[in-house]
């Protein structure tokens, strides 16, 4: 019954999880002068806990998803603290709109996809 708000949810949190990883990495290795010592410090911090995840959301685990979500608030507090920077902040609005777009599409893979779970352990369809 509820299958098309799962697949929306599911392909919702893996672009905002996908395009906030690609986003981080090129922000730092690509695109922004970050100094040569720091990188591996900050992908360490940045992109290390995104790597948690990667096997459960891309085999839709609602367990995943589910925590997963509190890894969307984090990433939206470091948009927040990119936003405030002058030099940084489109960066930040990008990091803040995919992590928004990673919280809303987990927020809503965990909803249907545990009230389609209780259907089915009631025997409803």
């Amino acid at each position: 019954m509820y299958t098309t708000q799962i697949k929306v949810g599911r392909w919702l949190s893996l672009l905002g999880y996908f395009s906030l990883m690609a986003g981080l990495y090129s922000w730092h290795l690509l695109i922004n002068d970050t100094e040569k010592h720091l990188i591996s410090i900050i992908l360490i911090f940045q992109i290390g806990p995104l790597l948690f995840p990667l096997r459960g959301l891309l085999n839709g685990k609602l367990y995943t998803h589910a925590w997963s979500m509190y890894m969307a608030i984090y990433y939206f507090i470091v948009g927040v603290w990119y936003g405030a920077g002058a030099d940084s902040l489109l960066f930040g609005i990008y990091v803040v709109s995919t992590s928004l777009l990673f919280f809303a599409g987990t927020a809503l893979f965990t909803r249907y996809s545990g009230k389609a779970m209780n259907q089915n352990a009631h025997g409803r369809e």
